[in-house]
């Protein structure tokens, strides 16, 4: 079923109907069918693609709210996280104030840090490992990677190059300094 829609997305993107991939891609085949009142085959004809044209030229307004909702969930999925993060990161800052550290993300860190050396050890130097098992190994060091990824941004907070974005959007909107 899933690359019947990703051909069926791909095909529409290609022809023009870019608004009504993102509605599919936003609330699903059937949503978009029941709105638009039309059958949405999964290999369109030249004659469906023009069918569909009109069909998304109609309800257009439509389907720009079905894409948007998906916008907003995924906006109000963002916020949940970066409050979690910054409950996180005030805890962080009462272990600095009581002169404690935070072992537990320290011992996570080094962790993933030894999991990611012994993984790149075992790639680089073993000759004997079969090639799929490599690939394995090659997976969970990118998962390993991943972990390291998140404890490092979640410790240090965003990179220099976000912090200018915002201040060159503050600059550009007049907003506060």
């Amino acid at each position: 079923m899933i690359p019947i829609v990703a051909s069926l997305l791909t095909t529409l993107a290609a022809n023009g109907l870019g608004l009504l991939s993102s509605a599919i891609q936003a609330k699903g085949k059937q949503v978009v069918e029941e709105t638009l009142g039309v059958k949405i085959p999964d290999n369109p004809t030249p004659e469906d693609v023009g069918r569909l044209r009109q069909s998304q030229f109609d309800h257009e307004e439509r389907l720009i709210e079905l894409s948007i909702e998906k916008a907003k969930n995924d906006l109000d999925g963002f916020k949940i996280e970066v409050a979690d993060r910054n409950s996180a990161r005030v805890r962080d800052a009462e272990f600095i104030k009581q002169g404690t550290s935070n072992s537990r993300a320290n011992l996570m860190f080094f962790l993933a840090v030894c999991a990611v050396v012994g993984l790149v050890w075992i790639v680089w130097t073993d000759q004997n490992i079969n090639e799929y098992v490599k690939g394995i190994f090659t997976l969970v060091l990118g998962r390993f990677l991943g972990y390291l990824d998140n404890i490092y941004s979640f410790e240090f907070g965003t990179t220099r190059g976000s912090r200018d974005k915002d201040d060159t959007i503050k600059n550009l909107t007049g907003g506060p300094k």
